[in-house]
């Protein structure tokens, strides 16, 4: 019985989204695919934090009501156009409580580096990636509805 115990703790890894590390390699890992993928874009929507979320909810409403049909959030990530600057080398996360950043560094750290912002929620770690905010939406004169 000790050691079924012992053996079962010794195997057990915790999940990737444990660390901020870790949950940002997974990302990278869904959004890295050659063609869109409708669970692999489902699996990166969950890896991402409540501000980018809100981003692409919001995206999703406005191409929703441009294209006359129901997109879903995680349809605004571009996988399979996806690509990466550079391939990171490693990365090293600064914690400070429910938020970290990772510092991910390429081949050539003079050239290949960035700072990605993470946060924690419900235990596990989320990309909060750096999206252009969306403007306001123009009305044309006398319009009462959403465009």
């Amino acid at each position: 019985m000790v050691l079924a115990v012992a053996l079962a703790i010794a195997c057990s890894r915790p999940p990737p989204d444990a660390t901020p590390e870790g949950a940002l390699r997974l990302w990278i890992e869904r959004m890295d695919q050659p063609t869109f993928d409708t669970m692999q874009a489902q699996e990166a929507y969950a890896l991402l934090g409540p501000e980018t979320r809100a981003n692409l909810e919001e995206r999703a409403g406005r191409a929703s009501r441009a294209q006359g049909r129901h997109l879903e959030s995680y349809e605004m990530l571009a996988l399979g156009r996806f690509g990466l600057k550079f391939r990171p080398a490693s990365m090293h996360a600064q914690t400070d409580g429910d938020s970290a950043r990772v510092e991910v560094v390429g081949d050539d750290p003079t050239v290949d580096h960035a700072t990605v912002r993470m946060k924690r929620e419900s235990g596990t770690w989320k990309v909060e990636l750096d999206l252009v905010p969306l403007p306001p939406v123009q009305r044309r004169p006398g319009s009462d509805g959403p465009n």
